[in-house]
């Protein structure tokens, strides 16, 4: 019987990565940044632990958490402070849907094959709508970045770079890391936002981040460059 919950849980899970949130809300937009990070694969732990967090107090998208929870703790370092609130939070959202799962069928008057064959039928329907609309968006989305790359080809070449002046060095600061703090954190501090933008500003800034931007020590000092455009 687990096995099937298990089938039902992936098939949702499958259904919920596919669709995403077509919203202009605040938390839309953030999400579609942080997903933009996932397929560029830039810093997926940091991607996935904030995409549970948008996602988690939303009844019907709890597969999904469940989903970058599990992705969190497979790609963040051994050292990150968040693995044991993950953790509980991913051992909490596993029984209580497995519980909802359970409860469906117990309440069902249809025996045990029927609902099988019911729900696994209405999970390929949706399924096949949804994967018809991924793959448009898809196609969509590789157009759209070929358009950008185009375009980047035919810009004529770049003025010499001008020595920075005094004043243009002033504009950076340097933070001094503490307890808590990941680059999500400082960015929102610094620049008012914490998405992929602000996060890859930082690390270029800052090479020796860039292999592992997750390995925060308290007491070491990061540079923080002007806002990106």
């Amino acid at each position: 019987m687990r096995c099937f919950f298990y089938m039902i849980f992936s098939a949702s899970l499958l259904l919920l990565l596919s669709c995403g949130d077509g919203s202009g809300s605040p938390t839309a937009k953030a999400a579609s940044e942080w997903q933009q990070a996932l397929l560029q694969e830039n810093n997926p732990a940091e991607a996935h632990f904030q995409l549970a967090n948008l996602y988690r107090n939303d009844a019907e998208k709890m597969p999904l958490v469940i989903w970058h929870l599990q992705a969190f703790l497979n790609h963040c370092a051994p050292e990150d402070q968040r693995i044991p609130e993950a953790r509980l939070l991913l051992e909490h959202l596993e029984k209580k849907y497995y519980a909802l799962l359970q409860t469906r069928l117990e309440r069902s008057s249809m025996t045990d094959k029927d609902m099988k064959i019911r729900l696994l039928e209405e999970n390929s329907q949706q399924l096949r709508q949804w994967i018809t609309r991924l793959n448009r968006e898809n196609f969509a989305l590789r157009d759209l970045l070929l358009e950008k790359e185009r375009g980047g080809a035919l810009r004529p070449a770049p003025a010499p770079v001008k020595t920075p002046s005094a004043s243009a060095e002033i504009k950076s600061r340097v933070h001094q890391v503490s307890s808590g703090d990941t680059l999500s954190k400082i960015a929102q501090l610094y620049y008012g936002a914490g998405g992929p933008a602000q996060v890859r500003t930082i690390l270029l800034a800052n090479p020796t981040l860039e292999k592992n931007p997750n390995q925060l020590k308290i007491g070491d000092k990061i540079i923080i460059p002007p806002a990106p455009d």
